[in-house]
């Protein structure tokens, strides 16, 4: 395989064989007094103008004498000029032209800073560009300071020419600047990216030898974002070995105060990781300047792999805290990272994972402190069937994880707040036997106003099943029997689809007027009682649901049982219909509280629907890595 800059070279001749490769055309001697001649007056550019530059006719501007004069000062209404209306329509004569009879305007800006080598650029004309670059190379023969000064001319945001081409993806005219003016390469523009950056970035490993070949002194020369980031980020091996066989102090560089070990956790490029892990093993004890270390960031985003990996090669590790005193379950469990709880428990040996269960971090919260302030209930329900999770313990305010929750929860019915707080009831966590005051572990039950849409919603659907489920009873299906000895008899009352009918139907009846009932007693306002009615109508109500279904699918496989084809279809359909409700509905219904060992093992299931139906993590508080420049 052949070096990627020679293969780029091979591709850029194949792609445009009319461009000469070697400068054997003089560019014609240019007057350059006027070149960085600057002037405000500007005069709007004639439409007919406009329409010539774009168009390429070379012989509109020759056949007006009045506008030798004038062109250095015609713009149009951003700001651009002759030469950068011909640049971008990639008018390679007209450039050569324009530039031959007003060298001026080379370094001539737009409203945007650019000047013609920005717009030709950003165009991707490769004839263009090779042509600018000509009449400067034929300027830099006479002051090649001058040829620089275009060179490194910036827009508005700092960006030279090879960072707009680079942006736009040009990359064979971005390898054409850069053999043309090498330096450019490491030029950071406002965002602090520079061309090499965006080249290791998008991942173009050709491009990123071909700069890195320019010099000899990379790391003293590279400026702004960590090159080895930009290949990290674009998850590319061969790019980062290239960086740092070059220059392996690279590997010191922090971006935005992120060592290159811990951006390479937080984003989970295991080859890159691994990579940088075998030049320099000792970097794991490195923190960012946030405090956290290469470990924190892997359990911070739910790399187990990565963490794996770390544990593996350095088990001391385990022991690292932050700057507020946490360990890696306390960052797992804050960010709700599951997996990584998991696996942390599953891994370490019985007296460190009992350890580090309980270890308080600097404002004395445990991990299911934590979980349980940024609501996590899959987390905390994990943490609370764990014997070894003290549930008493306290944080330094007295403060238990029953107590941080009732503290903290929302008035309004917030499910991964109830799902959360329901965990630690079930599991029987204490509330503190330090005292304190009434203010601060208050449990913020909403007010009885606060439940009436509630009430109201659930007392319709209630009234409902008991009207539909009265009216049932008495238009049975197959009818009532009209002769002796049976008169008024059900027709189908031997069969059992009929039996299961008049069960469900009257098991639906009654449930139904329980709620209602029950939620009368919930309209006078009082939250104990609310909150007492809701506890007896809610799983009544499911009961009540639950039965109309199955008496509706019963009556009806009763009334066609002698279809056979048809019967079983309904059968099926009902079935398959009344798991999904079962599963939409259990877990809103089914009680929660539970002093029994036995009981909350029964009553996990359903609560373990709930914490399905609730996702994986808490919306409000789900951590995913974003990168600042992206």
């Amino acid at each position: 395989m052949g070096r990627p800059d020679v293969d780029l070279d091979r591709r850029l001749a194949e792609k445009h064989p009319a461009i000469p490769r070697n400068n054997v055309r003089s560019a014609p001697s240019l007057d350059l007094s006027t070149l960085f001649e600057e002037t405000s007056e500007t005069i709007p550019m004639d439409p007919k103008m406009m329409a010539a530059i774009r168009a390429g006719n070379e012989n509109y501007l020759r056949n007006n004498n009045s506008y030798v004069r004038l062109a250095p000062t015609l713009v149009n209404d951003r700001g651009n000029t002759v030469l950068h209306l011909a640049a971008s329509s990639g008018h390679a004569s007209l450039v050569r032209y324009i530039i031959k009879e007003y060298p001026s305007l080379l370094m001539k800006p737009n409203l945007m800073g650019e000047v013609a080598l920005h717009v030709a650029a950003g165009a991707g004309h490769l004839e263009v560009i090779w042509n600018l670059i000509d009449f400067i190379k034929d300027i830099s023969c006479n002051n090649i300071g001058v040829a620089k000064r275009i060179y490194f001319a910036k827009n508005k945001n700092q960006d030279t020419a090879l960072h707009v081409a680079l942006k736009e993806k040009h990359i064979v005219v971005a390898s054409y600047l850069v053999s043309a003016e090498k330096s450019l390469s490491f030029v950071a523009n406002n965002d602090g990216f520079s061309p090499l950056y965006l080249a290791a970035k998008a991942g173009e490993a050709g491009l990123v030898t071909k700069m890195c070949n320019e010099t000899n002194e990379l790391s003293s020369k590279v400026g702004g974002r960590s090159i080895v980031h930009a290949a990290l980020k674009a998850n590319r091996k061969d790019i980062l070995a290239d960086i740092l066989s070059k220059d392996a102090s690279l590997i010191n560089l922090r971006d935005e105060g992120r060592t290159s070990l811990s951006f390479g956790a937080s984003i989970g490029f295991y080859d890159g990781f691994f990579y940088i892990l075998e030049k320099d093993l000792d970097k794991v004890y490195v923190s960012d300047d946030d405090g956290l270390f290469p470990i924190h960031m892997a359990a911070k985003y739910g790399h187990v792999q990565i963490l794996a990996e770390i544990l593996k090669r350095c088990p001391e590790t385990l022991e690292l805290l932050d700057r507020d005193g946490q360990n890696i379950l306390h960052i797992a469990a804050k960010h709700g990272k599951l997996e990584v709880i998991k696996f942390i428990l599953r891994c370490c040996k019985d007296k460190n994972k009992k350890r580090l269960v309980n270890e308080q971090d600097a404002d004395g919260n445990t991990p299911l402190h934590l979980a349980t302030t940024n609501w996590h209930p899959k987390v905390v329900s994990l943490f609370t069937w764990d014997h070894r999770v003290d549930l008493k313990k306290t944080n330094y305010n007295g403060f238990t994880a029953l107590d941080v929750a009732e503290e903290n929860i929302d008035s309004s019915y917030i499910v991964h707040q109830r799902l959360t707080w329901m965990a630690l009831i079930n599991a029987g966590a204490p509330k503190s036997s330090v005292p304190i005051t009434e203010n601060l572990r208050s449990f913020k039950k909403p007010d009885g106003v606060k439940y009436k849409d509630r009430v109201n919603t659930l007392l319709l659907v209630a009234t409902l099943v008991a009207t539909m489920t009265f009216t049932a009873g008495f238009t049975l299906p197959g009818g009532y029997n009209d002769s002796f000895p049976h008169l008024g008899m059900a027709i189908l009352a031997k069969r059992t689809a009929f039996q299961v009918f008049l069960v469900c139907d009257t098991l639906a009846m009654y449930s139904s007027i329980i709620t209602i009932v029950a939620l009368i007693w919930a309209q006078l306002g009082d939250l104990s009682i609310i909150l007492s009615a809701f506890n007896i109508a809610l799983p009544f109500l499911g009961l009540a649901l639950t039965s109309m279904s199955i008496a509706f699918m019963a009556g009806t496989y009763a009334a066609v049982s002698h279809l056979p084809l048809l019967r079983y279809f309904i059968l099926g359909i009902g079935t398959i219909f009344i798991l999904v409700l079962l599963l939409l509905l259990v877990p809103y219904v089914s009680p929660y509280a539970h002093a029994q060992p036995f009981l909350r093992h029964i009553f996990y299931y359903p609560y373990f629907l709930k914490l399905l139906a609730a996702g994986d993590n808490n919306p409000m508080h789900v951590d995913v890595y974003t990168a600042s420049d992206e």
